[in-house]
C-alpha cells in the first residue's frame, strides 16, 4: 500500500535498494517486496525505513507527498539536477494519487447508481 511512496522517496534520496536494505539489516529482495507491496509493512519496519530515508513515518503514511529536505547531511545545497528529480518524483506521485481518486469516484458512482436503481 505504501511501497510506491517508499520507492519514490528512496529514489529522490538517490539510494539504491541494496543500500537501504543493508541499513535496515534485511536482504535486498525482502526490501524489494516492501516496495512492491508484497509483504505487510509492520510498524517497527515503517519507523526504521522512515529513519533511513530521512522522513517521518507520517510522511510515508500520509496521502500527501512527503516533504524532502533538499540539503545534504553536511548542510550544503544539493545540485539543481537533484531538485529536478525531487520535483519530478512529487509530480509523478500527485498524478498517481489523482488517477487513484478518479478511479475511486467512478467506482462510487457505479455504487450510487445501483443504489438509486439506475443500473
Amino acid at each position: 500500500m505504501f511501497g510506491e511512496k517508499i520507492r519514490l522517496i528512496r529514489e529522490m534520496r538517490g539510494f539504491s535498494q541494496e543500500n537501504v536494505a543493508a541499513k535496515l539489516g534485511i536482504a535486498q529482495n525482502a526490501y524489494s517486496r516492501i516496495e512492491l507491496n508484497q509483504t505487510k509493512l509492520e510498524s517497527t519496519m515503517l519507523v526504521k525505513i522512515a529513519d533511513v530515508l530521512g522522513v517521518s513515518p507520517m510522511d510515508i503514511l500520509s496521502s500527501q507527498p512527503a516533504i524532502i529536505n533538499l540539503q545534504s547531511n553536511k548542510g550544503t545545497q544539493q545540485s539543481f539536477g537533484y531538485v529536478e528529480n525531487v520535483i519530478s518524483g512529487q509530480k509523478e506521485l500527485y498524478e498517481k494519487m489523482i488517477e487513484g481518486k478518479e478511479e475511486e469516484i467512478k467506482r462510487l458512482n457505479v455504487i450510487v447508481e445501483k443504489l438509486l436503481g439506475k443500473k
